[in-house]
């Protein structure tokens, strides 16, 4: 009997023989890299001594689990004082905690958004928001990159608008002006994803928003970047929050995280948000400072960007991953990003920055980068 190829073997069968084919890399607790350019714990915090100490503390409290869904056993006190303390830093009614971004963003969307809606999102967005779209009730358009108003024209009052603060794979900000204008002239609510913003960057460490949180009805973010911890949170007024409580199918059918994990996530926050959390910020500004010099002083093919996020783009999918696999060799950790992830033609060695580097260190890798460039 002929065998059945499969649709998911077929497609795992043609990216076997292709470049884009991935692998996971075990980390080592012992391993060590030069520099790790690969991580997103911006402020390195995730190794903070008063953070870990937090964890331990209410791991002997309360123990490793929440022990059930936030609607049954798994919503202890640590959880409301985290989501209280967050409403306040974002300067919103209430908080809601989630597992992941990707549930924050899923669940938000597939909510909050009804068939009586349109819903308009950035052409870069995330996946999260992307399928919460397409699983959602809404109708939903796209529009380039960073150019909502030709296509936020059509809209009616209470259409939504989702975006992200800072973008995961370019790095770049989106225009938080215009979408105060946009809000003020079509009655839209908007969505910020500011998962790359919060703790990194403004006053506190309040993220993209830190000058006017109300320009976004919903805010979200995750602890697993700049805060060094994980999990995620919606920050929203009262209606929104009781909605995804009473609804949301991502918050209702899964485990609550551990008490401990919002432990630690609360200690995070008020570390971020003291004089500690702006010298780290201080720190990390200037190591970005210093890498788009040097981006540009090489004349490398980048994408413009303030932010922690800085790429290095090629023309091909095999010289972006050559030059990676060069660097890792050199022991620089860094990611190749290729296509489906970010569109075609574009793929880019994604370096994140974090305010634990030192300026030597990343001049060390420059004349790596160098070397390497003059053996080509």
């Amino acid at each position: 009997m002929e065998k059945i190829v499969l649709g998911y073997e077929q497609r795992l069968n043609e990216r076997k023989d292709s470049s884009l084919f991935r692998s996971r890399k075990v980390r080592s607790s012992d391993a060590h890299w030069q520099l790790d350019f690969s991580t997103n714990d911006y402020l390195g915090l995730s190794q903070h001594p008063d953070i870990k100490r937090a964890f331990k503390q209410a791991i002997d409290i309360w123990g490793v689990g929440s022990t059930g869904s936030p609607l049954l056993s798994g919503y202890s006190k640590v959880h409301q004082e985290l989501e209280e303390l967050l409403a306040e830093w974002m300067n919103k009614t209430r908080a809601l905690l989630f597992n992941s971004g990707f549930a924050a963003n899923h669940g938000v969307l597939t909510t909050l958004v009804d068939k009586q809606q349109k819903l308009f999102a950035d052409k870069l967005v995330h996946a999260s928001i992307i399928d919460g779209m397409q699983h959602g009730e809404g109708r939903f358009k796209r529009f380039p990159h960073n150019q909502p108003e030709p296509v936020v024209s059509k809209a009616n009052p209470c259409d939504w608008l989702v975006t992200e603060g800072v973008f995961s794979m370019d790095g770049d900000a989106c225009d938080l002006n215009l979408l105060a204008y946009l809000k003020r002239k079509y009655g839209l609510k908007i969505i910020l994803d500011d998962a790359h913003g919060v703790g990194a960057y403004g006053v506190q460490g309040k993220g993209s928003l830190y000058a006017d949180s109300a320009v976004a009805d919903v805010i979200t973010g995750t602890f697993g970047k700049a805060l060094g911890v994980g999990g995620a949170f919606v920050c929203a007024d009262d209606d929104e929050i009781e909605s995804l409580i009473q609804f949301c199918r991502d918050y209702i059918y899964s485990t609550a995280m551990p008490p401990a994990q919002a432990a630690a996530i609360k200690a995070s926050v008020e570390i971020v948000r003291s004089a500690e959390g702006d010298d780290r910020r201080g720190r990390l500004a200037e190591r970005i400072q210093y890498f788009r010099e040097q981006l540009k002083q090489r004349g490398l093919k980048t994408i413009e960007s303030n932010s922690a996020i800085q790429t290095w783009l090629f023309n091909s999918d095999d010289d972006a991953l050559n030059m990676a696999t060069e660097l890792q060799a050199q022991g620089y950790l860094c990611s190749v990003i290729r296509p489906p992830t970010v569109p075609a033609g574009s793929s880019r060695i994604r370096f994140s920055l974090t305010s634990e580097m030192s300026t030597p260190e990343l001049a060390q890798f420059w004349c790596r980068v160098d070397r390497i460039l003059s053996q080509l």
